[in-house]
């Protein structure tokens, strides 16, 4: 179709990895005339550039609350520890906290939204998080995880490959809060017909994936 005009969205390494690329892939077959500026950033980031109006939405974890800005839950995230298959934890069908916590932990860099929400999490249940290693990226620690240098806690949609190959074990966190995932726009500012596009494209891959998964 002949759409024109660009889209331009911030969101973490996390979104544009693992649940974006089946929206652009289909975006892209529609409207191949649409220029697409792809931001990664971490949520408090993301709502800075909507603030300065240097992306037309973004993607972020919740609660966003700022003014001047409009959000709306769009999806729901879980988290899973992962370990290598040979771990004690490796039995379990569902885990604690308290059974996380003696163990060495691959962590997200401190500032992320991500590691802020696990620190409270920890802190929460009463117990320590053994944090041995700060890393960049959810590829980096699942790597990481499966050669056995510790546990990780990661977004469930980002490990399904690694388990289905074996490299590593998915236990679901009791306990644990679900994430969710929404939609921030700055009050206000009308949508382009690219980003109504976009945003509608988006909208029907979450409803038949509702946990984000691919």
């Amino acid at each position: 179709q002949d759409l024109l005009g660009h889209v331009a969205l911030a969101t973490s390494d996390t979104n544009s990895t693992y649940i974006l690329p089946e929206v652009l892939r289909q975006f892209r077959e529609y409207y191949p005339q649409v220029r697409i500026d792809i931001r990664d950033k971490m949520s408090s980031q993301v709502l800075q550039l909507v603030l300065d109006q240097e992306v037309d939405f973004g993607l972020a974890t919740m609660p966003l609350l700022h003014p001047r800005v409009t959000t709306e839950v769009l999806f729901t995230r879980e988290d899973v520890v992962i370990c290598p298959p040979g771990c004690p934890l490796a039995r379990e069908s569902v885990v604690s906290l308290a059974q996380v916590s003696p163990y060495p932990l691959l962590a997200l860099s401190r500032g992320s939204t991500s590691r802020q929400l696990l620190e409270a999490a920890f802190q929460q249940a009463g117990v320590p998080m053994q944090v041995a290693m700060n890393l960049g990226s959810i590829e980096v620690m699942k790597r990481f995880v499966a050669i056995g240098l510790g546990l990780a806690i990661v977004p469930r949609v980002g490990v399904e490959d690694e388990v289905r190959a074996g490299q590593v074990v998915a236990i679901p966190i009791h306990g644990l809060p679900i994430r969710e995932i929404g939609l921030v726009e700055r009050t206000g500012k009308r949508r382009s017909a690219a980003t109504t596009a976009f945003l509608q494209l988006f909208r029907a891959h979450i409803t038949r994936h509702p946990r984000g998964e691919p």
